[in-house]
Order: C-alpha cells, then structure tokens, then sequence
C-alpha cells in the first residue's frame, strides 16, 4: 500500500505536511485527521516506506498500559486531561515538548503526538465523545495488558521453530562460505588432487551461489519485497505456507473480534466501527473492511457481511443472530468467539512451529553432511592415499 504526503496549512499559517499510509489519496485525507479546508494538497511520497523505518520511537506497552493507568487516576481526581499526562508520561524521553503538548486539544491529539498504541486512541476518543473518559482509559489498560500476555503465551510456541530455523539457515550459509572455500582453495590454487563426492558438489555450487552471485541475491531479495504482495498470493496454498496463511486469516478475525468487542462497549454503531476498521487497516484487510461495511450499508446481517473465505469461517458461524441478542448476549458471543479464535491461532501457531522446525532440522543435517561428507571425506581420502604411496 502506497504513501502519501498530505500537506496543510497550520493555525499559525504555516505548511505542515505528514506521510500517511493509504490505499488512496481520499483514505490518506481521512487517515490525517485534518479537515479538508485546510487540507493543500495530496500526492504520493515515494520515500515513504524508508521514512516509516526511522519513525519515532514508542514507549513499550508495559509502560503504556502503567501511564493509561494513572491518567485515569488522575482524571477521576478532578485533573484536567492535559495536567494528568503532563504528570504521569516522561514526554522528553519521545523528545516531545511542552510546548507541543499545549497545542493539543483532545485525549486523541495528546495520545496520537505521545505516539501511544492505536487501540489505546480508539479508546480514548471513544470515551472522550460519550463522557466516559476515565473508565475507557482504565479499559484501554487492561486491552493492553491482556495483548502483552496473549503475546507472550503465542511465542513460545513459536519460539522452538524460529530458533531451528535460524541455526539452519545460519549453518547452510557459514559451512558452504567456510568449508566450500577451501576445497576451491585445495583444488584451484594449491592444485590437490581430491576425490570430490555429491556433497562437495552441493557445498563448492553454494558456495558459488554466495560469493559470485552476492548482489544477485540481494536485488532478488529487493524484488521479493517490493512484489511481496503478488508473490503471496500466488504461493499462500502451498502446502506448509498453508498454515501461514491460515494463521492471517485467524489473526485478522481475532484483530476484528477485539476491536469490535471494545467499540460496541465503548458506545460505537456499527457504521462508526467499520469506519475506524477502514482507516487503521491497510491491504487485504482494508479491502475486506470496505466490502464489510458496504454490505452492512445494504442492510445484511452481521455475519453475512464476512462471507469471504479470507475470513475465518468461525466469525460467520458464531455471529449467526447476532443482531436478536440482548447487549449482555452480544458480550458474551464476542467473548466466547475471541476464545475460540485464540484457540486456533494456537493450533496453527504449533503447526508453523513444527514445519519451520523440521526445516530447520534438515537445514542443519544437509550442512552437517556437507562439513563431514564433502568437506572431510575428501581430505581424510588424500591423507590415506598418500600414506600408501
């Protein structure tokens, strides 16, 4: 998804601009958040994506979740939103200046330039708009706070499969680079006469691969990123990436189910929630949002707006009736939905740990074969030889 510099006039008159990440230049105007009369001008900002590597540092979400905490201490004490932040955050250490801070208006403006987590804003604006700031910011902690956890309990089934993958992929770059260097060494320079094998093969071909064809690499690596989006597509069902793909979908479900639960509670219609989904989404899933609320426009049920097999078939099972529930019926689908959704995201969490495992592993046998069998063998071959001369 493209960048876009939107450019606009200031109070003071002068001209601010801001990067915003965006299927198209209206989404990019409604994303900034300014009004459209002060709005200069929309184009796309090719250096965009490098800009978005270097952006500001966050605090963590721990702190986060400590700051929302006593902002809404201090709220329910009488302080003003503005007094409250200034007391509780350590701004200086984003290298925010009071001076900024005077300049905001609402919750979302000070949490927005204080760079706090997007659910967190959500949350805020949303309580601010209905009176309820306080309670919403001690929501927004707990959001947090469970995220931190949940977060947590999902890597460590990754963990097992990401380390064996990266042993893997570290011995079968170092082994050919190393071992493959000086059997090209023995053979080309020192003209020693070896018994090369299958193995030695493999190793002296990736070693070429590494040395020769370095930049080759480096610029089809490029390429795969710039068209990472095309090349998913063609490749998500193959088998292994499967369970990758599959895990997105349950992700993206778990991502709407969360976020739903926590508007509807915080006082949005479903028209103001599918427009928040819309403009903090971006790709396939912006895409999927837009199609969502435009059935939801032509009047659909709730669970038929998700009739897409990019979502998870268990949002339209459960969502069935949605509509004819009591506002404590609907809590407790979306609770029991978000707990089957995070059952199988752990599911295919395992399964992805597994596959990346048994890669790794074979990653690591083929570079021990390599060291022993191609690099070795030939050398312990020599010596016998010439021992028997």
């Amino acid at each position: 998804m493209p960048y876009w510099k939107v450019t606009y006039f200031g109070r003071s008159g002068s001209i601010n601009s801001e990067s915003i990440n965006a299927e198209t230049s209206d989404q990019a105007k409604a994303k900034c958040g300014q009004p459209s009369h002060i709005i200069h001008q929309v184009k796309l900002d090719h250096l965009g994506s490098f800009k978005a590597l270097f952006k500001g540092r966050q605090f963590p979400l721990i702190e986060q979740v400590l700051f929302l905490t006593t902002i809404s201490s201090k709220l329910n004490s009488g302080f003003t939103i503005g007094k409250a932040i200034k007391e509780s955050v350590p701004y200086a250490r984003l290298k925010v200046t009071e001076a900024q801070l005077e300049v905001c208006e609402t919750p979302k403006d000070y949490f927005e330039l204080l760079r706090f987590d997007s659910t967190a804003i959500l949350i805020a604006d949303a309580g601010d708009k209905v009176g309820k700031l306080p309670d919403s910011l001690h929501r927004a902690s707990k959001e947090l706070t469970e995220r931190i956890a949940v977060t947590k309990e999902f890597s460590k089934s990754m963990r097992q499969g990401l380390l064996y993958s990266f042993l893997g992929l570290l011995l079968i770059v170092a082994i050919p680079l190393f071992a493959g260097g000086s059997i090209n060494d023995f053979i080309q320079v020192q003209k020693i006469p070896l018994q090369i094998n299958g193995m030695t093969d493999i190793l002296l071909f990736l070693h070429k691969i590494y040395t020769q064809y370095f930049i080759l690499i480096l610029a089809a690596g490029a390429g795969f990123y710039y068209f990472r989006d095309r090349i998913w597509s063609s490749v998500r069902t193959l088998p292994g990436l499967r369970f990758i793909n599959e895990r997105m979908k349950i992700r993206r479900g778990m991502d709407f189910v969360s976020s739903y639960h926590v508007l509807q509670g915080s006082g949005y219609n479903n028209p103001q929630t599918f427009k928040f989904m819309i403009l903090s989404s971006k790709g396939l899933t912006h895409r999927l949002y837009v199609e969502a609320s435009e059935r939801l426009i032509e009047g659909r049920p709730l669970a038929t707006v998700f009739d897409n097999p990019e979502w998870p078939e268990l949002i339209q099972q459960n969502l069935q009736g949605f509509e004819k529930h009591t506002p404590k019926g609907r809590d407790v689908v979306l609770k029991n939905l978000g707990d089957a959704l995070k059952a199988y995201y752990f599911n295919y969490s395992e399964k992805i740990s597994n596959t990346a495992s048994f890669i790794g592993f074979m990653m690591m046998l083929l570079s021990i074969a390599m060291l022993a069998i191609g690099f070795y063998m030939p050398i312990i071959n020599l010596n016998a030889a010439l021992k028997h001369m």
